[in-house]
């Protein structure tokens, strides 16, 4: 075997009906897969915590 990133793994969340349909629809809007859709806003919320954390260190 060779690229440990390429392994896949389940992730299980315990949410709400409602927040799953928005996410599973707001994908769909976007043409995009549920994966890539998780992916994107991981990034997002990293860039987001390190962007709050910076601020807070110059203040």
């Amino acid at each position: 075997m060779g690229d440990d990133a390429a392994k896949l793994s389940n992730l299980n969340l315990k949410i709400t009906e409602d927040e799953r349909w928005a996410f599973k629809e707001l994908c769909v809007r976007h043409r995009m897969s549920q994966v890539d859709g998780f992916r994107l806003a991981a990034r997002l919320l990293e860039q987001h915590l390190e962007t709050k954390t910076n601020s807070s260190e110059g203040a």
